[in-house]
C-alpha cells in the first residue's frame, strides 16, 4: 500500500463542505457517480456510473460530522482496478480563517494509488466548485475579451498546451480533467483506456505534439490560451475513426474536426467559430476534398454535451448533414470550391 494526499481551501464553512461529501444524487465532481446508501458508520455504499453500471463499492469505516469521513473503497470500473484490493480514502475537513481546508488522503495499492495521485487534485477542484460560490464566480462569462489569435499547436507551444489543460480547460467540469485530448488519438480498447490517468494522457499527448503527430489549434486572448480545437486528416485520428466506426476507404481526402474546449469565461464570444474557420482553411490548404464534424443530435445545451461543436455553428459555416448516427450527426462541407 502507498499513501498520498491532496488538499484545498474553500471560502465556506465545514458544514457546507460536509453537505457535499455526504449528499445524495449524482456528483459531477466525483467521477460523475451517484451513491446508493447512507454515509453512516458501518453502512455500505454502491456508486453507480452515468451509464448505470456499478463503478465502486464503499464501506463506511468512520464518520465524525462535519470533520472526518473514512471509506474503504473498491474500484470496479475496469478489470485492472477490480483485481486490486480495496483502498482507504479519508476526507478531513478543518475550519480555517475565512472558510475550510479539505484534505483528501489515501492508502492504496498500485493502480488506485496512481489514479488518486494523478487526479485527486481535480476531485478537490470539483468539490470546491460544487460547494463554494466564489469558485463559480471565477468562471462567469466575461462581458468583453481581447482580440482572439489562433495559433497552430507546434512543439514550441507544448508549455501553453499543458498550461491550458492543467489549469484552464476544465475548471468548470473537473470530471474531465484527465482528458488532455488523448481521446481523439487513442487506439486502445475501452478497458485499456479506463485505467489511463491524467498523467498518462498529459505525457503521451505532449510527446505526440513534440514529434509533430498532432494537428491542433490554440486560441489566445488577453495573452492567455483560452480555446482548443483538435482536427486533422480523419484517417490519422484513431479515436475519431473508432468512435464513429468510420471506414478508411470513405475517409480518403477528408478531414475531421474532433473537439473544442473553450475556457468558461470566454464562451459565447465566437472563439470556437474562429478555431473552426482556421481548421477549415488549413485543411483546404492541404488539398483535402472535404471536412466533417460530429455534433450531438441535441437535447442538451451544456458545454460538455457540445464539446464536438454545436450543430448551429457548423450550419453557419456551410456544413450540411451527411449521415445520422445514434447520438451524433455527421456534418460535411466540401473544400473543393
Amino acid at each position: 500500500m502507498s499513501a498520498g494526499s491532496h488538499s484545498i481551501e474553500l471560502a465556506v464553512a465545514p458544514a457546507a463542505v460536509w453537505e457535499q461529501l455526504v449528499a445524495s444524487g449524482r456528483r459531477d465532481w466525483y467521477y460523475r457517480l451517484t451513491p446508493e446508501g447512507s454515509f453512516l458508520n458501518g453502512a455500505h455504499i454502491r456508486w453507480i456510473s452515468i451509464a448505470g453500471g456499478l463503478a465502486e463499492e464503499s464501506d463506511v469505516v468512520d464518520v465524525d460530522a462535519p470533520r472526518r469521513l473514512v471509506l474503504r473503497t473498491h474500484f470496479l470500473f475496469a478489470p485492472r482496478f477490480d483485481a486490486a484490493p480495496p483502498h482507504e480514502l479519508t476526507w478531513d475537513v478543518s475550519r480555517i480563517e475565512g472558510g475550510s481546508r479539505v484534505r483528501m488522503s489515501w492508502n492504496a495499492d498500485g493502480p488506485a494509488h496512481h489514479l488518486m495521485q494523478s487526479q485527486g487534485g481535480a476531485l478537490l477542484q470539483g468539490l470546491r466548485l460544487a460547494a463554494d460560490p466564489s469558485a463559480r464566480a471565477e468562471l462567469e462569462r466575461l462581458p468583453e475579451i481581447g482580440e482572439v489569435v489562433v495559433r497552430d499547436v507546434t512543439p514550441d507551444l507544448v508549455a501553453e498546451y499543458q498550461h491550458f489543460f492543467d489549469n484552464v480547460a476544465f475548471r468548470d467540469f473537473p470530471a474531465w480533467q484527465d482528458c488532455y485530448c488523448m481521446e481523439t488519438h487513442r487506439n486502445e480498447s475501452d478497458e485499456e483506456a479506463d485505467v489511463r490517468t491524467a498523467a498518462d494522457n498529459r505525457r503521451d499527448m505532449s510527446a505526440s505534439i513534440q514529434h509533430g503527430k498532432v494537428t491542433a489549434l490554440l486560441a489566445f486572448a488577453d495573452d492567455q490560451p483560452v480555446g482548443w480545437c483538435n482536427y486533422g486528416e480523419t484517417t490519422h485520428l484513431a479515436g475519431v475513426m473508432s468512435r464513429f466506426k468510420l471506414e478508411p476507404a470513405g475517409q480518403e481526402g477528408v478531414g475531421s474536426v474532433a473537439c473544442f474546449v473553450i475556457a468558461a469565461p470566454y464562451r459565447s464570444h465566437g472563439v470556437a467559430s474562429k478555431l473552426l474557420d482556421a481548421a477549415i482553411e488549413r485543411l483546404r490548404a492541404r488539398g483535402l476534398r472535404a471536412i466533417e464534424a460530429y455534433p450531438s443530435r441535441g437535447g442538451d445545451n451544456t458545454a460538455q454535451a457540445n464539446y464536438r461543436g454545436p450543430l448551429e455553428m457548423y450550419v453557419r459555416a456551410g456544413f450540411e448533414p451527411y449521415k445520422e448516427l445514434e447520438r451524433n450527426i455527421v456534418m460535411r462541407k466540401s473544400l473543393l470550391a
